[in-house]
């Protein structure tokens, strides 16, 4: 606890401050989003799936039975026809998929990128429990890819908790690489149950070739929503000035003043908002940004009524500062 109280909320990853999102968790409603549309979508409208079903036991065939819950296995073995009975699941499992690379150890106003995600993660994981839902996280970063898998209530939320701050410290042992989000969510898919939901929450800069495709496949089976935190310096291109920055190498000064660094940035930043429309978007996940000086509780709240509304007007305020 003493070392929590020297340290920078705004630059590192607590436990005080994601218990404190709690508070917000009544707020939310994850099945407040629109209709997911999905390749196995049933004949009604639903926002998220929600919970299914869970067989309970087989039983003797009735007059009025549905024939397609017919178990054909006991009818075999036995030599009378039985059907499958089946009860509505109490505990859906959602999964926050948290990004811990390097590039989430950034901010130039109010807080780190990876502060940001550590809180989203931890409101929705107390969304979740609130709704009785269990909760599981995966991290992907400079200390690998580690999941925890999903846990019903307070113990759901303390092991998240844990495993976002040791994952987030920039002082534990790392890897010589970086892991991408193909590696993630190739993981996640050998674990998940169906009927899950799955939330992303990245900067997206670590997208792999294989992301849309991952994600596709989950999208079958399961609700996904990508939850993208950046920097205002991210989202627009910087005045000429003389900008010290840190790379993984060593420290180094940017001269935005230099049109061959400014259109550098803007290529980049081209090259990335195409990416994420031909991974994220074009796999028909819904897609959320949130910067790390927005209101970000309200924002959230507000976007998971209409993610594409939030996109939109996040796309908008973007291209118009390439613009300026």
């Amino acid at each position: 606890m003493a070392t929590e109280a020297k340290s920078n909320p705004n630059t590192q990853v607590l436990a005080k401050t994601m218990v404190g999102t709690r508070h917000h968790a009544r707020q939310f409603n994850l099945t407040s989003i629109k209709k997911a549309s999905s390749a196995i979508s049933g004949l009604h409208d639903s926002r998220f799936r929600g919970r299914g079903m869970d067989y309970l036991e087989s039983r003797i065939y009735q007059a009025g039975d549905d024939i397609r819950n017919m178990d054909w296995r006991v009818t075999a073995r036995t030599g009378d026809a039985h059907t499958k009975l089946f009860q509505e699941e109490r505990e859906r499992p959602t999964y926050l998929v948290v990004d811990t690379n390097l590039g989430m150890h950034f901010g130039t106003r109010q807080q780190f990128k990876s502060v940001l995600a550590s809180k989203v993660a931890a409101l929705l994981g107390w969304s979740s429990v609130m709704q009785g839902d269990r909760i599981g996280v995966m991290t992907f970063g400079i200390h690998g890819v580690h999941i925890i898998k999903a846990t019903a209530g307070k113990r759901g939320m303390m092991a998240m908790t844990a495993h976002l701050i040791k994952a987030f410290d920039r002082n534990q042992q790392a890897e010589n690489q970086q892991h991408n989000l193909d590696e993630a969510l190739k993981q996640l898919r050998t674990i998940i149950r169906p009927g899950s939901l799955v939330v992303v929450v990245s900067d997206f800069y670590s997208l792999g070739k294989d992301a849309k495709r991952h994600l596709l496949q989950l999208r079958k089976h399961n609700d996904v929503l990508a939850i993208k935190v950046s920097d205002p310096f991210e989202n627009s291109l910087p005045k000429p000035a003389l900008y010290g920055v840190q790379t993984d190498s060593r420290p180094r000064v940017l001269d935005t003043k230099q049109n061959r660094t400014i259109k550098k940035l803007y290529n980049k930043q081209q090259q990335h908002f195409t990416a994420l429309k031909e991974s994220i978007i074009k796999a028909g996940v819904p897609l959320i940004p949130l910067q790390t000086d927005y209101a970000w509780v309200n924002v959230l709240k507000n976007s998971l009524s209409n993610p594409t509304l939030a996109y939109s007007n996040w796309v908008n305020q973007w291209q118009g500062g390439q613009n300026n």
